[in-house]
């Protein structure tokens, strides 16, 4: 029974040391997730914020092109 004892104490220790090791994993991944995910959410925002100062901006143009046709016909109607 004592010959027992010390293989079945050392292989416990073990299984819990490698249980420990892979739940501190496990929270390493989860915390890197966590720091991906809300990087992505700020890269979404931005993306966002872009497209619609890219579609203003493109409204803008759209004007201005529109302003600039009346002016060359202002011109073309002097001469």
């Amino acid at each position: 029974m004592d010959d027992v004892i010390i293989p079945v104490a050392f292989f416990l220790i073990l299984a819990g040391a490698v249980v420990a090791v892979a739940y501190f994993q496990s929270q390493r991944n989860r915390e890197r997730d966590r720091q991906y995910a809300q990087a992505m959410q700020e890269y979404r925002e931005a993306v966002e914020r872009a497209r619609s100062e890219q579609e203003a901006t493109r409204l803008q143009l759209v004007e201005l092109g529109h302003r600039l046709q009346n002016v060359e016909g202002l011109l073309r109607s002097v001469d």
